[in-house]
């Protein structure tokens, strides 16, 4: 148990320099060397628990992204109206990931130099978490009888195309610096799901 907990541990050190390291220097000009240096960890060590630079950036959107769905979970809640908690949800998630690419500017320059990087940054199992935050909001309403009673598939899949949807809307707000009045956007966005849901 002892020696989990230790692994463990050298993983996450590892995963924090790494976010030091993409903050000062971005992803394309960091090497393994630049984050082994970083974490005071030998080359070995580290290529122990990641096979390449892209697993280790990997883990640092996992850690990053997890904690921005922590975020978005606390302004949610079951006495809230379904046009609130959809719109406090995405407004607090779209200003944190502003906040991120603020801290990350130089992977941001990256990403938008090859947007590709940017194609796997969040797991399916964030994904899936994210999802099922969704579908608490949608079960919510229709138990307030603010929605239209959905089968548990249709509310599953409602869910799943929030994310979708949304996913396009928050590359170009955060990753291309469109769309400034965002959270004008966002409640307009959320009247006419909710009308259509209703």
């Amino acid at each position: 148990m002892i020696k989990a907990e230790a692994i463990d541990k050298v993983r996450e050190d590892i995963i924090t320099a790494a976010e030091e390291v993409f903050k000062k220097y971005g992803y394309l000009r960091v090497s393994m060397q630049d984050i082994s240096k970083a974490s005071g960890k030998g080359r070995s060590t580290l290529y122990y628990y990641f096979r390449n630079k892209m697993e280790v950036f990997d883990a640092v959107s996992h850690r990053l992204f997890s904690q921005l769905l922590k975020e978005c979970q606390k302004v949610i809640s079951p006495e809230a109206t379904f046009v609130e908690n959809i719109e406090r949800y995405y407004t607090v998630k779209l200003r944190n990931l502003k906040k991120m690419i603020t801290q990350y500017e130089l992977v941001a320059e990256d990403l938008r130099q090859d947007p590709s990087l940017l194609a796997a940054k969040t797991t399916h199992k964030l994904q899936d978490n994210e999802i099922a935050l969704l579908n608490n909001i949608i079960q919510w309403a229709q138990a307030n009888n603010e929605i239209a009673q959905l089968s548990t598939e249709d509310s599953m899949f409602l869910s799943e195309i929030f994310v979708t949807a949304f996913k396009s809307f928050e590359q170009e707000i955060v990753i291309y610096n469109k769309l400034q009045n965002f959270e004008e956007k966002i409640n307009w966005l959320v009247q006419i799901l909710h009308k259509g849901l209703t």
